[in-house]
């Protein structure tokens, strides 16, 4: 065998080869230390990645105006962010919700019988040019179960928001295209017609020196084949409004506590939707935030 022919070599070639061995071992370890030593010395200036985990329990689940469930609902979600400074920041978000109650009947447009009904992946890229920042992503949606729409086992969307962050308040505007549910397929038809866009207003401020409070003012505007989809109006115009407040404490520097009250509610008239043909669904809700920042 190859191995048995393999030369002597003699004690002083040994003692060569043994010391060249011990020397590249010390280097490498040296090596592996100067850069355990400098990725702890970089994660403790600023690491790019973060992580924050969200669980939300409200009242309701309401979507865009729509209450698909009057009952009491849990939404954990996270969201991972790589920053890569100049170039912009990179997102995946996991975002699910869990009916809390067996109950079923005309206050439920998800799944009954509780647990999972909804779980969304989204991707998303935003960049800032300076108080102005814009965001495109896509949402995709899945349906576990018979959820939400019915009949339907998932739907994507892809949307860009932009946003002017200020002292006041921050005005945003959102654009989502239902190329899937909605549109049929990408580009199958007119996608003008597919679209739902949302102005908001966001005004936060602290109240104290661990406490943050605010509020959301918000409008839905959808096209005439997303509104004939979603709310089973023909005509194009104004959908949902929010209006909200909030309140924050943070309970250490990685976990906060906080509430949500909001009222929501659908557009109807010569401006918005026809609401013969859906239920009116103005509803009071809220809840409790849970926040961990890692």
């Amino acid at each position: 065998m190859e191995y048995l022919m393999a030369p002597q070599q003699s004690s002083e070639g040994l003692l060569r080869n043994f010391s060249r061995s011990v020397t590249s071992g010390l280097g490498m370890w040296a090596l592996f230390a100067a850069l355990m030593v400098s990725g702890r010395t970089q994660a403790e200036e600023k690491s790019p990645f973060s992580l924050d985990a969200k669980m939300d329990i409200y009242s309701a689940y309401v979507w865009r105006g729509k209450a698909l469930d009057k009952h009491a609902v849990a939404q954990p979600s996270v969201i991972g962010t790589y920053d890569a400074r100049d170039w912009g920041a990179f997102s995946l978000k996991l975002w699910s919700n869990w009916d809390l109650s067996q109950n079923s009947g005309d206050s439920k447009a998800t799944k009954t019988g509780g647990g999972i009904n909804v779980f969304n992946v989204t991707p998303s890229y935003t960049k800032s040019f300076g108080p102005l920042g814009v965001t495109v992503g896509n949402i995709f949606y899945t349906f576990p179960g018979n959820g939400y729409p019915k009949n339907s086992n998932s739907t994507y969307e892809l949307y860009t928001t932009v946003a002017y962050r200020n002292s006041v308040v921050t005005p945003s505007l959102s654009v989502y295209y239902d190329y899937r549910g909605v549109g049929g397929s990408f580009l199958e038809d007119n996608p003008a017609k597919d679209l739902y866009a949302r102005a908001a207003l966001d005004k936060s401020f602290r109240l104290a020196d661990r406490v943050t409070a605010g509020g959301t003012l918000l409008a839905g505007y959808g096209g005439s084949h997303y509104n004939q989809v979603r709310y089973c109006s023909s005509d194009e115009g104004l959908a949902d409004y929010e209006t909200s407040v909030f309140v924050s404490y943070a309970v250490t520097d990685s976990f906060s506590i906080g509430g949500k009250l909001a009222y929501t509610g659908l557009v109807g008239g010569a401006w918005g939707l026809d609401r013969q043909n859906i239920s009116p669904d103005e509803i009071v809700w809220g809840g409790v935030n849970l926040k961990w920042l890692f």
